[in-house]
Order: structure tokens, then C-alpha cells, then sequence
């Protein structure tokens, strides 16, 4: 009877932690904080943010992964959570942290702010592209002369919105098709020959960098695990377990 009870001990043991590496390896990938430094306000959905430091971060959701939020250096201050769609680029992917704007022209005034397009990840083509709601939009295309990723009709932009709400309005408030699956390389900045046409960039990015997250935050790992190690930990457990008994039997 004790060696029926140590074989199925072992067992026991042996698979939860099987299921404990299986859990954490199946945790997801990184939630790609990024930190970045903006030296005057710059335009979020929603939000203006003041000249700082915010962390850019993915929120933990198993069913959208374009969901970022936005908060103080010190994590202790939400100040938005946004929605985004994918956004996939042509161009070699960076390896820094990036925000493309849409420029504001110098003629919209000292005061006008540029509006945060998409957020790019250190090593990876696909961003994410922020979808602002539909008066706002408006607004900065009026602006900027570009044409800016909202809904088809007004109210909030939350998770429940799908690809067939979503379009892209231009400065006349002309809708056109959002181009989900096949969008072009970000726009890039005005080359410095033309300073006459593009304000000063007032969301300029000072430094932007990902920094290693405080020691009380989760560190995820990547999903490279699956049952296997159970089935192989349970077998070493099988074949001690008989071995055991074999023993005792003696």
C-alpha cells in the first residue's frame, strides 16, 4: 500500500509541474512596453498628453492585441486606453521604439499638436495604428490634410467595434475604404530641405526606449511549450512508479 501511495505521489507531482511550466510558457508574448519622451504635447484618441514620459503597453487580452494603454512613467496613472488596428509596414522594421505623426502644417498655429498615428514596437513591420473617434478624426484631418482612421459613425470607440465600422475620413469629411489587410508604409517626415512646409514637430520624441519593467511586474514568456512535457514527465513518472512496485513486491 506505501508503494502504491509513493508511485502515485510521484505521478501527481510529476504532472503538475508539467502543467506548471505548460502554464507558463503559454503566457503570451510580451506586452511591449515602451517608453517614450516627448518634449511638448502631443494628440491621442481621447487624450492630449503633456510634454513627459508616458509607457506605452499592450493590454493583457486574449481576443484583441491592439489594445494599448497609455501611462505615467511610474505605471501609476492611467491616462487613456485606446484602440488600434494592425498596421503593416514595408519598411525595415526599427530597432527603436517609434510613434509616426500625422504633421500638423506651420500655418495651423504654435499651438496646434501633432496627433499620434501609429506605435512601433523595437524589431517589428506591424504597428499599431490608433483609431480616433470619428469628431475628432475630422478635426485633425481638417488640420493636417491626411486622412485619419476612425468609425463610421459617432460615439465611442470601444472593443466591440469591428473591420466594417471602420473607414478613413479626409479633410472634406469624405469616408473612404480603412485598407485593413494591405496598408502602405508610414508616412515620413518632410525632408529638412522644406522647413517652410511642416511646423516644427511638437510631438518630437526626445527618447524612447523600452525599459525592463519594475521586479513586482509579470515577465511572460514566450509560447513555445505545449503538452509535450506533460506526456514526457508523466512517463518518467510511469516508469519510476513501476520500478517501485517491482521492488516492493520482491
Amino acid at each position: 500500500m506505501t508503494s502504491i501511495r509513493k508511485v502515485a505521489f510521484a505521478c501527481m507531482t510529476a504532472a503538475m509541474l508539467a502543467t506548471a511550466v505548460n502554464a507558463n510558457a503559454q503566457a503570451g508574448p510580451r506586452n511591449q512596453d515602451t517608453f517614450f519622451t516627448f518634449s511638448q504635447a502631443v494628440e491621442l484618441p481621447k487624450t492630449t498628453l503633456p510634454a513627459g514620459t508616458y509607457l506605452f503597453q499592450l493590454m493583457d487580452s486574449d481576443s484583441n492585441r491592439h489594445i494599448v494603454k497609455v501611462m505615467s512613467q511610474d505605471r501609476k496613472q492611467l491616462h487613456a486606453t485606446l484602440m488600434a488596428i494592425p498596421f503593416y509596414s514595408n519598411d525595415r522594421p526599427a530597432d527603436d521604439p517609434q510613434v509616426r505623426f500625422m504633421e500638423t502644417p506651420a500655418t495651423a498655429g504654435a499651438n496646434a499638436t501633432n496627433a499620434i498615428k501609429i506605435w512601433f514596437y523595437p524589431g517589428n513591420s506591424v504597428g499599431h495604428e490608433f483609431i480616433y473617434p470619428r469628431a475628432q478624426a475630422m478635426q485633425i484631418a481638417q488640420r493636417t490634410g491626411q486622412s485619419v482612421l476612425t468609425t463610421k459613425s459617432e460615439g465611442e470607440v470601444s472593443e466591440t467595434v469591428v473591420d466594417a465600422d471602420l473607414t478613413r475620413v479626409d479633410r472634406s469629411g469624405t469616408d473612404s475604404e480603412a485598407n485593413l489587410t494591405a496598408q502602405a508604409s508610414p508616412e515620413t517626415p518632410a525632408p529638412a530641405a522644406e522647413p517652410a512646409s511642416v511646423r516644427e514637430p511638437v510631438g518630437a520624441i526626445t527618447g524612447g526606449d523600452t525599459q525592463p519593467a519594475p521586479a513586482a511586474d509579470r515577465t511572460d514568456l514566450p509560447a513555445t511549450a505545449g503538452i509535450l512535457p506533460l506526456l514526457a514527465l508523466i512517463g518518467l513518472a510511469s516508469v519510476a512508479g513501476s520500478r517501485m512496485l517491482r521492488r516492493a513486491r520482491k
